[in-house]
């Protein structure tokens, strides 16, 4: 999956201009004015607020305002929102004279408008600006990269990424392919990987992309295909150097990268608009499932305390989207020493590969296998769907043991979100022993995601739910 986001703070700074324009006029009618009528909106006053959002929408996009937006400095962004303001003052003062309308407006309400749309735009803008390079950046859900590159290469790389101001992707560490350096650090950036490590390094990293830029006679100890291709296979976007040339391989893309022209090579390229769609799905019902879990989370409760001594929650820190770490809720259905029991049961285990489960495990109490029984011990996990952990559909998300132990090709199975149902929940997952199985499964998800397919899984797990047919 390529870096889907890019685009997204154009809407969201168009939408900020937008409230900033509805805020400067009310503003400047109430001072030229005293108040606004009640019915001011029905006349050419609110017609005129209306058109203005319009024209400024069209204006907005014509000009290409976000571009460069993120580099910019003050002087330079105060100068482009002045000349924002001068053309859409021109255009709607245009419209208004053709139209015979303008008489209505005076020259101080027009004054008043644009010093204010000015001011608030600036400031909003140079706020939105701050969040997206001094918080989102930095966070959690920005894109994390490791730079394959050389030791001459590694310092004009940085500068140039640096340099760019790109938000939407942090550099999370190096792989320097030309002398061992792990442990050490290179322009304020750790070196963690060597040729030699770098799968397994990243096997174990949250890594949502790979950039390898490399001096283009480069091929010492290094399959350039071979190397791009185990990267795809752990579900990892790779990103290529244009100075490189010859590869044989398909879903490839040309894409602009901190001023680098990269090739982009994935397994699956999601459509952003669909993700978004579905990270709104997710709220909506992380908030009824979360409503759901306090009015019942209160009746389990006291029949767990009853049986079972101890806390009423499980929690437990899971792997999820390219290997972010994060803590998953549950009512608790085991005893309370659970965890401790685990390795005395190992032997039992009835999966074959990176998972374990038994049919008749002891430590589930009767509580618990009630729970267990009906689906209701995950209703908890509605928060993590909340909080954005996880998603309503997905893929499972595996404890740290059972990740530490995955090959590179298994962490495909985690490029997307992971959730609280999915196609192996819905497809016999009693019946399913071995663990290979449920990666097939999980990546059939992956390559045919679509919405309809997440409401499909949504309305069979329903089913399974309905016809005692959960998780055993």
């Amino acid at each position: 999956m390529a870096f889907i986001k890019k685009n997204l703070p154009g809407r969201y700074l168009l939408l900020i201009d937008c409230i900033g324009i509805i805020i400067s006029y009310i503003l400047a009618a109430c001072i030229r004015y005293s108040e606004i009528t009640e019915y001011w909106y029905y006349n050419v006053f609110g017609w005129a607020l209306v058109l203005g959002v319009l024209l400024y929408s069209g204006v907005f996009i014509a000009f290409d305002t976000y571009k460069e937006f993120v580099k910019r400095g003050f002087i330079d962004e105060f100068l482009e929102v002045c000349k924002l303001n001068i053309i859409f003052s021109l255009t709607i003062t245009a419209f208004l004279f053709l139209t015979r309308e303008g008489v209505a407006f005076s020259r101080l309400f027009f004054l008043l408008f644009f010093f204010f749309n000015t001011i608030i735009s600036l400031t909003v803008r140079q706020y939105f600006k701050w969040i997206l390079l001094g918080v989102y950046k930095k966070s959690r859900a920005s894109s994390k990269i490791m730079v394959v590159t050389t030791t001459t290469q590694a310092g004009e790389v940085l500068k140039q990424i640096n340099g760019e101001n790109s938000w939407e992707y942090e550099v999370s560490y190096l792989t320097i392919v030309d002398l061992d350096m792990t442990g050490n650090e290179m322009f304020g950036v750790p070196v963690r990987a060597g040729i030699h490590n770098m799968f397994e390094v990243a096997k174990q990293e949250v890594l949502d992309g790979v950039f390898i830029h490399l001096p283009s006679n480069y091929t010492v100890n290094f399959n350039l295909e071979d190397i791009i291709f185990q990267f795809k296979n752990m579900g990892v976007n790779v990103n290529l150097s244009i100075n490189t040339f010859g590869l044989r391989l398909s879903e490839q893309s040309i894409q602009n990268m901190s001023g680098y022209h990269v090739l982009t090579f994935s397994n699956k390229v999601f459509d952003e608009y669909h993700l978004h769609i579905k990270r709104l799905i997710d709220i909506l019902g992380g908030i009824i499932g979360c409503i759901l879990t306090l009015v019942l989370g209160v009746f389990i409760a006291i029949a767990i305390i009853i049986e079972s001594p101890g806390p009423v929650f499980f929690s437990q820190v899971r792997v999820g989207k390219n290997g972010r770490r994060f803590r998953i809720y549950k009512f608790r259905s085991m005893c309370a020493e659970a965890e401790a029991r685990k390795a005395e049961l190992m032997g039992q285990n009835e999966m074959e590969g990176q998972m374990f489960k038994i049919t008749d495990d002891p430590r589930i109490t009767k509580v618990g296998s009630f729970l267990r029984k009906t689906s209701l011990d995950e209703f908890p996990q509605f928060l993590n769907v909340l909080k954005g952990d996880m998603s309503l559909v997905g893929t499972r998300p595996p404890t740290e043991e059972e990740f530490l132990r995955y090959e590179g090709r298994h962490k495909r199975r985690l490029a997307l979100n992971c959730g609280l149902t999915g196609l192996w929940q819905v497809s016999g997952r009693s019946n399913i022993t071995d663990f290979e199985e449920v990666v097939k499964l999980d990546l059939t998800y992956i390559d045919n995601w679509s919405l309809k397919m997440d409401l499909i899984i949504i309305l069979k797990t329903i089913f399974v739910v309905l016809f005692g047919r959960g998780s055993k």
